[in-house]
């Protein structure tokens, strides 16, 4: 199946670091295609294929050892690539859906997952973390459609060899070294985390909300009138919801880790090659905010304010040049500092959210054929086990869809459905 002469390609510190972080819940993600009618299941395997021989990652295992790499699986079995799940009600059944993971270590990195009514399917493009980030899985996405609706289409030739590092984003960036010596940060506060019941988490649920494109309209407004962006009101409306949940004591501040696409910061953020363009190359660095009692507008303010500190100084940076510093040959430390991660998280019942604004999901990345309408597309992003939570918002057609995947029994679903509940009513409104 794999046409690459190359069997092995070694993981950068980012691809280990995704993948050590099992430890601290699911890192499978999924693009959600929800179509108006039935897709050709044989045809969708051939596309599949073509992405695969095209993207050698994909239809790779993740190996173990003190320098782990990615190795081909020439006998992989094509019939697991897509599995078909017939339903006649998608939208209760999608979450069971997201919640079956990929196995990294087994591979591959990708499975297609067919939610099937009598007239309409679902398609779920479930990746691993450790493969890519959520920006790679809309060009996997995009290139997958692309490979569907050309199925004559040849693979493009590797001229050169796979980088899946962050070395030609911290090219740009020549005394970002320095930042390494800076002072790691300090613990999460005592009891900063989603509220969580003793006991197991390991059931996966999702809560999901789509909105009318109404809501964003009043989001861009609410933020045009402050100065800020549509992520500065969803990171205020997000963080005033986990204030009325966990009720922090005001005053202390607290940190939000956001995302961020270091893409941003190449001069052409879209190269030709795939292989450099699905792979990982994001992070997430803490935004602290303040629990005082404000007003909406003015908790806005206060977090475009401090988005815009971050702004300053190139965020993102200084996490890439901590995660590149471990090395090729760094997996036994990486695994170490999840472990710090997990066990100070659990001695101090703190899990600092998660917030990942995707961005607008292009119409490339859904248009599979021009006989298959579209009703809706976002992305599930990974698990995090209670009590800590991430929330993903994309955008598709001018709709917001947030999702926030949860560890069951220890969070309830009543619990998650009234926070994302609390989360739409603090979104401002027309």
């Amino acid at each position: 199946m794999n046409n690459s002469p190359l069997c092995r390609i070694p993981a950068p510190p980012m691809d280990q670091f995704n993948y050590a972080l099992q430890a601290l819940g699911d890192q499978s993600m999924h693009m959600v295609i929800a179509f108006g009618g039935l897709i050709d299941e044989r045809r969708l395997m051939e596309a599949a294929v073509s992405v695969l021989a095209e993207v050698p990652v994909l239809g790779s295992r993740f190996v173990e050892c003190d320098a782990p790499y990615w190795e081909d699986m020439p006998e992989m079995n094509r019939a697991a690539l897509i599995r078909i799940h017939l339903s006649s009600d998608p939208y209760r059944d999608l979450p069971r859906v997201l919640a079956i993971p990929v196995d990294s270590a087994a591979g591959p990195q990708i499975c297609l997952h067919l939610l099937r009514t009598n007239c309409s399917d679902t398609l779920c493009v479930t990746v691993h973390h450790a493969a890519m980030d959520a920006h790679g899985l809309l060009a996997c996405s995009r290139l997958l459609a692309e490979c569907y609706r050309n199925p004559d289409r040849k693979a493009a030739q590797q001229t050169e060899p796979t980088d899946r590092s962050l070395t030609t984003v911290l090219a740009g960036f020549p005394q970002a070294k320095n930042l390494c010596n800076q002072t790691a940060p300090e613990d999460p506060p005592q009891g900063w985390a989603f509220p969580a019941m003793p006991g197991d988490g390991s059931t996966h649920d999702f809560a999901i909300r789509t909105l009318p494109a109404v809501c964003l309209d009043a989001v861009k407004r609410a933020g045009k009138l402050q100065g800020a962006t549509v992520n500065d009101v969803l990171l205020a409306a997000y963080f005033q919801t986990l204030c009325t949940t966990i009720g922090p004591p005001p005053g202390q501040p607290v940190p939000v880790m956001v995302s961020i696409d270091l893409r941003r910061y190449l001069n052409n953020p879209h190269p030709v090659s795939q292989n450099n363009t699905i792979c990982n190359q994001s992070v997430a660095f803490p935004v602290l905010m303040k629990p005082d009692t404000q007003s909406g507008d003015e908790i806005i303010v206060y977090a475009h304010d401090a988005m815009q500190a971050h702004k300053a100084h190139n965020p993102g940076i200084a996490s890439a040049v901590d995660l590149e510093s471990f090395g090729y040959a760094g997996f036994s430390r990486i695994r170490e500092r999840v472990k710090t991660m997990k066990t100070t998280y659990a001695a101090r019942h703190a899990n600092p959210p998660f917030l990942g604004n995707i961005g607008i999901i292009p119409d490339e990345c859904v248009a599979f054929s021009q006989d298959l309408s579209v009703a809706n597309a976002f992305v599930a992003g990974i698990v995090i086990d209670p009590p800590g939570i991430a929330l993903g918002v994309t955008t598709f057609k001018g709709r917001l869809t947030l999702v926030t995947g949860y560890g069951t029994p220890a969070i309830t679903h009543a619990t998650m459905e009234q926070f994302m509940d609390t989360l739409v009513s603090y979104l401002p409104r027309e």
